[in-house]
């Protein structure tokens, strides 16, 4: 029986410090979206906060509880009023005593606007994570119900969950093939990798090949290829997908690259990316805020 997916991949430009004006852009980006229209609804990396912060001091009044703080009320919100579940990263203080516990991560709602689920980033971006956070306990898969069967939602689809660092190697200082995230996948059957970002850009500035929608292989080609590398021992499983919803903007000297997308290896999909087992099923814009959606295979049952 034939099984799909329908995802938004909410590419923002958030304003750095400014949780509240990111949210206005979030609700005007996704003002056109009907009840039941999605299955699913992921942002970036520290979607509302922005991401490069000096010290812990500096990020101090913009940490989170999955109680809550702005990020996860924001999720359960709108998770309701779309029927979808809402995947969003938010810097979470996890209070113990004595103990600072501060954590990248991911909150996961359901379309029942009940929180599911908090992943911990597990791998650190060492120039900016390693200054205010704590490393997670391990990747994570999860059962979630965001899949159609025969057009009926509530099917569940095994994910596997990062956070940006996590697809690459460990503090850029693994071996370059332990493909430590998408090993993960494999070894748990995942049909779906899902990454949310805050990857930064290594074109030089400015970009000889800047376009003003953004959209050009020269411009999003390179980063599509090297996520798409990033996943190869996923692509030896049948009918996968790997799907990223990253944010554009710029941060001090930071510049992020955008290029939100879904990569599969679905047999019923025909264009090549890559090696050209590959199909890019959409991509969005290297510095452009928009929302993506996706209608996603996935395997059969």
């Amino acid at each position: 029986m034939q099984r799909t997916t329908r995802i938004g991949l909410l590419q923002l430009e958030p304003t750095f410090k400014q949780p509240e004006l990111s949210i206005r852009q979030a609700d005007n980006l996704i003002s056109s979206i009907e009840p039941d229209e999605i299955d699913l609804l992921i942002l970036p990396e520290m979607a509302f906060t922005g991401y490069s912060f000096l010290s812990f001091e500096d990020l101090g009044p913009f940490i989170e509880s999955e109680i809550d703080g702005i990020s996860i009320t924001w999720a359960k919100k709108t998770a309701l009023k779309l029927n979808c579940h809402i995947m969003i990263g938010f810097p979470q203080r996890i209070s113990e005593p004595g103990v600072r516990q501060i954590y990248n991560a991911l909150g996961i709602v359901s379309d029942q606007g009940e929180l599911i689920k908090v992943y911990h980033k597990t791998q650190l971006y060492p120039p900016v994570d390693d200054i205010w956070a704590r490393p997670g306990e391990g990747f994570l898969v999860i059962d979630l119900n965001v899949a159609r069967l025969n057009g009926k939602p509530g099917n569940a689809v095994r994910c596997c969950i990062g956070i940006c660092m996590d697809l690459s190697p460990d503090r850029f200082e693994a071996p370059f093939d332990a493909y430590e995230l998408s090993n993960f996948a494999v070894n748990h059957n995942a049909e779906m990798m899902i990454c949310s970002m805050a990857w930064l850009s290594s074109s030089p500035v400015p970009d000889p090949h800047h376009t003003e929608t953004g959209r050009s292989w020269e411009e999003t080609g390179d980063t599509m290829n090297y996520w798409a590398m990033r996943c190869a021992p996923f692509w030896k499983l049948k009918n996968r997908t790997f799907v990223t919803c990253n944010r554009v903007g710029q941060e001090r000297d930071t510049i992020f690259t955008g290029t939100s997308c879904a990569i599969s290896n679905s047999p019923i999909l025909k264009k090549s990316c890559a090696d050209h087992t590959l199909t890019i099923i959409g991509y969005a814009s290297k510095h452009n805020a928009q929302l993506l959606i996706v209608n996603i295979p996935l395997p059969e049952i």
